[in-house]
């Protein structure tokens, strides 16, 4: 990845949402656990097993989109290969991880602040003076 073609605006979009879509799935496999506590009978805690798994499948196509989306901001000729990589099992930690550090790096380098949230959106002025 360049460091010159990186897109500021499109970088902190994707990789903010990429961080949102990522808490989302932790919560969704904390309540995974804790379903099994709360479900009252077997015909509940079937829906509930059915919401759940639409729920991660939901998580894990919006995790390989906004993986693919912020390793082409960052200007990745194999933007693909990170999207796919959110699929694997485990292998989409090690891959979320790597692709959060070089975006987290860019948006440093660039005075982007990243927060737990991710990284702050400029605004349309400040984020064209920001590349």
């Amino acid at each position: 990845m360049t460091d010159t073609t990186v897109d500021v605006r499109a970088l902190t979009l994707s990789y903010r949402r990429l961080v949102l879509w990522f808490g989302g799935q932790l919560v969704l496999n904390l309540g995974s656990f804790a379903l099994p506590l709360f479900a009252p009978g077997r015909a509940i805690a079937a829906l509930f097993g059915l919401v759940f798994a639409a729920a991660m499948l939901t998580t894990i196509g919006a995790l390989a989109y906004f993986g693919f989306r912020t390793a082409k901001a960052l200007g990745s000729r194999v933007a693909w290969l990170w999207a796919i990589a959110m699929f694997v099992p485990c292998a989409n930690v090690i891959s979320l991880l790597a692709l959060s550090s070089k975006a987290t790096q860019a948006c440093a380098t660039r005075g982007i602040p990243v927060g737990l949230f991710g990284p702050k959106v400029p605004s349309g002025e400040s984020a064209q003076h920001a590349g």
